[in-house]
């Protein structure tokens, strides 16, 4: 008899398979009880809705957890008037959710300038959103796949830009849209590109936009990594 799957080992073991050195990781159940939050993390969901304090609890566990990987005690993430989590002093990090998993990303400011991560659900992008997500060029690359995978490729599309969102934001703390980014797909090695288009210059970072992206335990995820 075949045991049952655990999609969250799933995913954590995709994960860990495409870290570089010097980033940790942890991956938590999105819909765990609460708890483990130090006080200041919890003040900061005082009147958050139950589900959006469920997710913020495991987001700054799989924190917690991945700051012990690297051989420190745990400390708090705190939230910025942004939102964005504000990590303790040295370190850098990434933390994202979906419905089937949770993952944080840490490392030494030593070691990167940024780390992102995104999660999301291994399922169709939504079609009223793939005309806001996706460029003109995109749309393209898109009408030359099978049409059943069409669905997900716009997804990761998403998922790609999201991602690089998150890398630029902590060094620039520019504000980009969908439309900002252009993005290429290379399935056969599970990579990506993303440039910046011509309107959305202003934004340019100083180093490449690019990363690995994979499935698992029911997730899509996209991996980005500046040194």
């Amino acid at each position: 008899m075949a045991l049952d799957s655990d999609p969250l080992a799933e995913l954590a073991t995709a994960l860990e398979r495409v870290l570089p050195p010097g980033v940790a990781m942890a991956v938590e159940d999105p819909a765990a009880p609460e708890g483990g939050l130090f006080a200041v993390e919890a003040e900061a969901m005082s009147r958050a809705v139950p589900a959006r304090r469920t997710e913020f609890a495991a987001g700054r566990r799989a924190a917690h957890r991945a700051m012990a990987r690297l051989g420190l005690a745990p400390a708090p993430v705190a939230m910025g008037p942004d939102r964005a989590p504000v990590w303790p002093r040295g370190l850098i990090g990434s933390i994202s959710h979906c419905e089937g998993g949770c993952a944080a990303l840490v490392a030494r400011m030593a070691d990167m300038q940024a780390v992102a991560v995104d999660l999301e659900p291994d399922a169709d992008l939504p079609d009223d959103l793939l005309p806001v997500v996706c460029s003109p060029a995109e749309r393209a690359w898109l009408r030359d796949l099978a049409p059943a995978r069409t669905g997900r490729m716009a997804r990761l599309i998403f998922s790609v830009k999201e991602c690089v969102y998150k890398l630029q934001y902590p060094l620039t703390g520019k504000i980009m849209e969908f439309s900002d980014v252009e993005v290429e797909i290379d399935l056969s090695h599970q990579r990506f590109s993303a440039r910046l288009a011509a309107h959305g210059t202003k934004h340019a970072p100083p180093w490449t936009l690019a990363g690995r992206f994979g499935q698992a335990g029911g997730v899509m995820f996209c991996l980005s990594f500046a040194r």
